[in-house]
Parts: C-alpha cells; sequence; structure tokens
C-alpha cells in the first residue's frame, strides 16, 4: 500500500506555492523583456552609429567634389577646361589646389579613368591601383570616403623618406573625388586625398557619446513604460487568479458537502450491513438453544463458535470501516493488494465450506483506502452467497478484468441458478436466493450504487450464476494490464 501526501504544518500549502510559482515566473517574463528590450536597443543604436558615421564620412568627399567643380569652372571656357583635364599633370595640379582647402591632407594620388595609377605628391607616396569595389560610384560622378580607424602609414609612404609621419598605427581619412568635365558626364580622373583621420575620430567619438546616451535614455524610458505595463497586467492576472481560487474554493466546500452526504449515506449502509451480518449467526445461535441447550455436543459447540467468531469478524470489519471514513487517514492499495486481502478474509471460511476459489487478476489499478472497503464488503457478500450455493468440491471463480472504460469484478458459482420467481424482486430486501433474509444483495446494489459502480446478475443458468459489479475507471488509478490467477 501507498500512502498519499496530505497537507501538514511541515509543508507549504497549495496557495503559497502558486504564489511562489507565479512571482517566479513574473520576474522572469520581466527579465526576458528587460533583456529583449536592451536587444533592441543596442541593435538599432549601432545600426545607427554605422549610419552616421558612413555619413560624417562621405560628408568630406562631397563638399571637396564640389569645390573640385568650382574650381574648373572659375578657370574659363570649356575648351580651356578641356584642355586642362586632359593632362594627368593639370589633373594633379587640380587635385592640390583643392588639397588646400583641407588641413591635414597628407597626400594626393591620381588615377586614370579605369582606376590605373598615374601619379602622386609628394612623390614618397606609394603607388597603388584604386580598389575595384570603389571604381563604379566614381565612375558615376559620385565622391567615395572611407575612414580607418588604425591605419598603417607604411602601406601609403616610404617612411624612411617621410621622418615628419608617425611610425605607428593612426587613424586616416581617404577622401576619391570624380574629375569630369563641364556638360559631361564621363569620369576624367579621379583624385585620392589622404588626410589626418584625428578629427574625423574625435568627431565619431562625440557621436557615439551622443549615440550612447540616447540609448541609454531610450532604454530606462522603455524600461519604466514596460515594467509599469507587466506590473499592471500582472495585478490584473492576480485579481483573476484570486477570483478563480475564490471559485474554486466554493466549489470545493461544495463538493466537500456533497462528499459529506454522500459519505452519511454509505455510512447508513455500512450499518445495515452490519445488522444483516448479524442476524443469521444470532438466529443460529438462538435455534442452538432452544433447540439443543441440553444435549449439546462437540460438534454443535463447533458450529456455534464458527457462528460467533463470524459475527465477531463482522463487527470487526465495519467498526474498521466507519473509523476509516471518520478519520483522515488516506492511502492507496493496489488491485492486487485488494485481491490478496480479499483472500485473506475469506480463507476460513472457504476451507469449512469445502470448495475452492479461484482469483484471476487481469487488470492493475490503485484505489483509495475508503473505497476499497466499501468494494470489499460487496465481494465478499457476493462471495459467501456463492459458496453456500455451491456444493462441496465445487469451484466459485472470482475474475477482476478491465474492461474499456470500467473495471468488472465477478464471482461466479457453481449452484443450481435462480428461479424466476426471486430473479422479478432480485436486489429486493426480504427476498433470498438462498433462504436468507434477501438483504445482502439489497445492501450490496445500495453500497454499488453509492460508489458509482454498477452491480448485476450478468447470466444465470442451471449450471449456475455470474453477478458482476463493474467499477468506473474514475475510481481507479490506470496502469499497466497484467494477466494473474491465485488458487
Amino acid at each position: 500500500m501507498r500512502s498519499q501526501n496530505l497537507p501538514d504544518g511541515n509543508h507549504p500549502s497549495p496557495s503559497s506555492e502558486h504564489s511562489t510559482q507565479s512571482r517566479s515566473v513574473a520576474w522572469s517574463a520581466w527579465s526576458l523583456a528587460m533583456v529583449v528590450l536592451a536587444i533592441t536597443v543596442a541593435g538599432g543604436t549601432l545600426h545607427l552609429r554605422v549610419h552616421l558615421r558612413e555619413h560624417l564620412a562621405q560628408r568630406d568627399g562631397e563638399i571637396l567634389a564640389t569645390v573640385a567643380l568650382a574650381r574648373q569652372y572659375a578657370n574659363g571656357s570649356g575648351a580651356t577646361l578641356t584642355q586642362r583635364l586632359g593632362n594627368p599633370a593639370d589633373q594633379l595640379a587640380l587635385a592640390l589646389e583643392i588639397s588646400q582647402i583641407k588641413e591635414g591632407v597628407l597626400g594626393v594620388r591620381l588615377f586614370d579613368r579605369d582606376g590605373h595609377f598615374e601619379t602622386a605628391f609628394p612623390p614618397t607616396l606609394l603607388a597603388s591601383n584604386f580598389p575595384v569595389k570603389d571604381l563604379p560610384a566614381l565612375q558615376a560622378l559620385q565622391p567615395v570616403s572611407r575612414f580607418h580607424e588604425r591605419a598603417w602609414l607604411g602601406d601609403y609612404f616610404l617612411l624612411d623618406a617621410e621622418p615628419n609621419l608617425p611610425a605607428s598605427r593612426t587613424p586616416l581619412l581617404e577622401v576619391n573625388i570624380p574629375l569630369h568635365m563641364r556638360g559631361n558626364s564621363n569620369l576624367v580622373a579621379a583624385a585620392q586625398l589622404l588626410l589626418d583621420g584625428h578629427a574625423t575620430a574625435r568627431e565619431y567619438a562625440r557621436v557615439d557619446q551622443h549615440l550612447w546616451l540616447l540609448g541609454s535614455g531610450l532604454y530606462l524610458g522603455g524600461a519604466l513604460l514596460l515594467s509599469g505595463v507587466l506590473l499592471w497586467a500582472y495585478r490584473r492576472l492576480r485579481k483573476a487568479h484570486a477570483l478563480v481560487e475564490e471559485r474554486t474554493a466554493r466549489l470545493l466546500r461544495a463538493n466537500h458537502e456533497l462528499a459529506l452526504a454522500a459519505k452519511t449515506s454509505a455510512l447508513g449502509s455500512v450499518t445495515a450491513h452490519l445488522i444483516h451480518g448479524l442476524s443469521n449467526p444470532l438466529a443460529n445461535l438462538q435455534d442452538f438453544i432452544t433447540n439443543h441447550g441440553n444435549g449439546a455436543t462437540d460438534g454443535d459447540l463447533q458450529a456455534l463458535a464458527t457462528s460467533t467468531h463470524r459475527m465477531q469478524q463482522l463487527v470487526h470489519d465495519v467498526v474498521r470501516v466507519l473509523g476509516e471514513e471518520r478519520g483522515g487517514d488516506q492511502y492507496q492499495i493496489t488491485l492486487a493488494e485488494l485481491v490478496e486481502v480479499m483472500n485473506g478474509k475469506m480463507g476460513s471460511v472457504v476451507a469449512e465450506s469445502g470448495v475452492h476459489l479461484v482469483t484471476v487478476l487481469d487488470a492493475q489499478g490503485e484505489l483509495s483506502n475508503r473505497h476499497a472497503n466499501l468494494i470489499l464488503l460487496v465481494v465478499e457478500n457476493l462471495i459467501h452467497n456463492a459458496l453456500k450455493v455451491t456444493p462441496r468440491g465445487g469451484k466459485v471463480c472470482v475474475r477482476l478484468i478491465g474492461d474499456g472504460d470500467s473495471v468488472c469484478c465477478e464471482v461466479a458459482d457453481e449452484g443450481s441458478g435462480i428461479s424466476n420467481q426471486v430473479l422479478l424482486r432480485l436486489f429486493t430486501p426480504c427476498h433470498s436466493t438462498h433462504g436468507g433474509s434477501g438483504l445482502g444483495l439489497a445492501i450490496s446494489k445500495q453500497l454499488a450504487n453509492q460508489l458509482g459502480a454498477v452491480l448485476e446478475l450478468k447470466t444465470n443458468s442451471p449450471d449456475g450464476c455470474v453477478f458482476a459489479l463493474r467499477l468506473p475507471r474514475s475510481l481507479l488509478a490506470e496502469t499497466e494490464l497484467v494477466a494473474m490467477e491465485m488458487n
């Protein structure tokens, strides 16, 4: 048997456990929301940072490209301009003229329209072809700027010939300007200006600072707003949960009251079973005293002792059931244990009757102790009736079989069957199937109804009867079906 875990002073109540669990879920939801908000704000800030950096770098290229056009137009007619821009030396001169506008220019390189290196100033500037990936933009007459946060000047200059340049890595801004003639959209040449990038780096740092301040403000504001919304939703859910708990408590109280009423009815049935069980032994004792009081034999005394023992056993069983119904002890008993208890209680009666009792278990499950006690009373009464009508040497078979949504307990005897006259009022008091008071089947029927079970006569023939007690699955904790036979 397995005891159930009942609430006591050493265990937290279900309501406190649920409250702790709901707070844990709420904190987890809030934490997850804060993480998602942080990722969203950080991702948006980084995306904006990339675009702002590209815009700041491109800004210098657009300004210098505009200046280049203005200088070209300021040098006279289209013919003079064509002649000037058609010569690489004049193209370099124009690029140097543009470089004077911007402070921090370290060098100028000139490329032809296909990106091939033409010339450079100062001469220590290394020759290098224009990057292929940026050439389409220049051919579309759009300036291209690149900022290198840690550029190695040795990739651009002969450092031994330029002692004034730093030998370590330094910020570098690369501005590429398209050169073309007025009224013509064809690229003539490209001028590349290499500028000291410290000013741009400082501007980047200021932009980053403003962005992170803005991102932090957005995160804090969003966190406060989101926390407020979550807190409001959590309180609404708590109120809804409290309302559900209150209604559930009312339903439980109503169910408890119904259970008490049903239990009272069951106790009345158990008491009636006690009276029925005591009536026949007392009648036998009375007949013995009346008819054989003066000439008692050992056999008579043995019958008297047996009847008295049966009476005492009935009293003990019913008192135990009444005690468990009034007490708070609850535990589970398996069907296999129920069969074992039944065999133990019926052992002496079966031995005296000279009839073989065979039990077959083809189902498994668990019952509460209270349900098991009432089921035992019904089955024991059916077995007593079967033993009385089965001749010595015969067999009474008890089978517990899984049957769809129920478990069926069948008690089969080898008697002569039930007459049609008795069948008309079967399960009615004072109409016995074998000469008794008839209360046994009537009380068993009432106990079965109390359990939500069905007690019926399954078969009736001259070779014997089969009574079936059909238990609903709701009474059992269903497990794997196992076949077992005990003789």
